[in-house]
């Protein structure tokens, strides 16, 4: 396919004849202590106005307070000091300046390290634009249509990284048509490596942040393959510049995706060996096709943003899973996975979440709608209670896209599905309503496919793989043949104790009343550790009782169980010897051949 650059839209076309500007600057005189130092300039004001800190950032679905760090908060204009007053935890009133000018001022501590909160420190600053820049409200938890610009002032020898537009000839000084871009943007300040390449006639670069076992060429070369294959579903790319930035840190984690960049966070020395790599890359992919998905394919509700409280939808496991499902095909797509490594990953996916209790308890649908105090605040019990809307989603996705193939004479996929929903919902049109998605599915395949998602996705019905096996000539075997005795129980240390972590429904550790932060002590009269706990269950088969002594809140308890077993190994899937022309036809364009 012919190269193609879609020419990038504004997300709002509302601040070209606002008089209002806002002018942030941030500063950061001595790294080590965690304060970012923020000044807010504000121009062609009405009168007393209300500046409000976002309570939470788009793409991670938990009320996260960024003003709890908030101290030292001044207003004044060319007269003097101006009344401020707090009117909750986010929001301050500022009384109207002279000439309707202001400045507030204040200090943030920032000193939580991920991918979704401000962090600075000696060796680098980072925040999003929902982190330290509050915004000028319209009506709750809106944000007023202004101009926005931003000046980052580092320390001497650091530079800076971000996805915002660069004023010529001020330094650190960057413009956003409106707040949600501004909030939506990665602002990166250290002394990183900056790597280019151009992909679909577009500058990418690839800010590599922090230390590792990583091959940064090579990391680099492989993010250029999957910036030359995820843009050819739909005919090019959507912006004139994208920015990865990623930490290398040993506890760095997760990854967030914004309009026109993304930040993945991996730990400093998990880049080896091939299978923790390839988990890398799998999390770029992931950050990297929610340019399309979740960025502009999205729920209607999720941009414009209401920053000031939770925003609710059933169809985040649209906008995860299926990036999830697709986060693998993509790899595999661009060449970074092979054949084998894809199908082990859907198969480890399906073995993890075909045999959690949850999945009887809660639906797609529910898991997406309470993200905000079930996924995202997940306790011990959710393995019993709750499903992911992530790895869930992913199966759904994985069995949908077999469906559509089967149904069409693999005419029809997936792919289309998402190409279509880019035309029909993508920015800057209106988002999508609740159930658009899946009556735009029927409409891809033919018919009805109402009855699968009332299963699948309000429903908590099985999945049934046969009709993927069908499609691309596969199966399901295990790695090993003899099964394995089975608790039903996680474990793990915390604070030198080796303790339950989990319980699950319905298993031998429930039914003898293990608890979650049982301390393990012995097994049949003899200690047991972290590190042998499992050999030494290899010894017992299906039948066999056992007694397990431990700590329950400082009382010696014993409790006996019976064991029980699970299938042995690893669930793989494999292709079939004899696949049939057109399951080989299948396989081969699923994956692009």
């Amino acid at each position: 396919m012919a190269e193609e650059r879609i020419e990038p839209v504004s997300r709002r076309q509302t601040t070209a004849s606002t008089a209002l500007a806002v002018h942030y600057t941030v500063r950061m005189p001595h790294p080590a202590s965690h304060n970012f130092e923020v000044e807010v300039a504000v121009s062609g004001a009405p009168g007393e106005v209300t500046l409000a800190l976002p309570a939470w950032t788009p793409g991670s679905y938990k009320i996260r307070d960024f003003a709890k760090n908030v101290s030292s908060f001044r207003a004044r204009d060319s007269r003097g000091a101006l009344e401020v007053r707090q009117l909750d935890k986010q929001r301050w009133r500022v009384a109207a300046g002279h000439q309707g000018r202001f400045k507030a001022s204040f200090t943030l501590y920032a000193d939580e390290f991920s991918v979704r909160t401000p962090h600075l420190d000696d060796t680098h600053g980072f925040f999003l634009g929902t982190n330290l820049l509050p915004y000028i409200e319209r009506e709750a938890g809106f944000p007023a249509p202004a101009r926005h610009s931003v000046t980052v002032v580092p320390p001497r020898g650091w530079k800076v990284a971000t996805g915002l537009k660069p004023v010529k000839g001020k330094a650190f000084t960057y413009l956003a048509e409106d707040y949600d871009i501004l909030g939506d943007s990665i602002f990166e300040i250290g002394t990183h490596e900056l790597h280019s390449f151009k992909a679909f006639g577009v500058r990418h670069d690839v800010a590599i942040v922090g230390w590792g076992n990583f091959n940064a060429r090579q990391m680099v070369a492989d993010i250029k393959k999957l910036c030359e294959t995820e843009p050819r579903l739909f005919g090019g790319v959507p912006y004139d510049y994208y920015l990865f930035v990623i930490h290398c840190f040993p506890d760095a984690g997760g990854g967030l995706e914004h309009l026109n960049s993304c930040v993945c966070g991996w730990p400093s020395f998990k880049f080896k060996p091939r299978e923790e790599y390839d988990n890398f890359l799998r999390l770029v992919a992931h950050e990297y096709f929610h340019v399309w998905n979740v960025k502009r394919i999205r729920p209607a509700i999720l941009g414009p943003f209401d920053y000031s409280r939770e925003q609710y939808t059933r169809a985040l496991w649209v906008m995860e899973g299926l990036t999830q499902y697709y986060e693998k095909l993509w790899c595999a797509r661009a060449g970074l996975l092979g054949d084998e490594a894809l199908l082990n990953s859907y198969a480890e996916n399906i073995d993890r979440e075909d045999n959690r209790p949850g999945r009887k308890v809660m639906s797609l649908e529910e898991s997406s709608w309470l993200a905000w105090t079930k996924l995202y605040q997940a306790d011990e019990n959710f393995i019993n209670s709750g499903v992911s809307y992530y790895s869930r989603g992913s199966q759904v996705g994985f069995v949908l896209d077999a469906r559509l193939r089967a149904l069409t004479d693999g005419e029809r996929s997936l792919d289309d599905v998402m190409k279509a929903a880019m035309e029909r919902y993508g920015w800057p049109k209106p988002g999508f309503a609740e159930g658009e998605f899946e009556k735009l599915c029927s409409e891809i395949a033919g018919q009805s496919l109402d009855d699968f998602f009332e299963a699948h996705v309000r429903g908590t019905s099985e999945l049934d793989y046969r009709e993927v096996l069908e499609v691309y000539g596969l199966e399901f075997k295990r790695d090993k043949d003899e099964p394995s005795a089975w608790l039903g129980l996680t474990h793990g240390t915390k604070d030198g104790a080796f303790q339950v972590r989990t319980v699950e429904a319905g298993s031998p550790a429930m039914a003898a009343g293990l608890q979650v932060r049982d301390e393990l002590l012995a097994l049949n009269g003899h200690r047991v550790t972290a590190k042998d706990f499992d050999d030494r269950l290899k010894d017992f088969r299906k039948g066999d009782r056992i007694s397990l002594t431990l700590f329950r809140r400082g009382r010696l308890v014993e409790a006996r169980l019976t064991v029980a077993e699970k299938p042995a190994g690893k669930l793989k899937l494999v292709r079939v010897a004899k696949p049939t022309a057109l399951q080989d036809r299948n396989f081969r364009r699923w994956l692009w051949k």
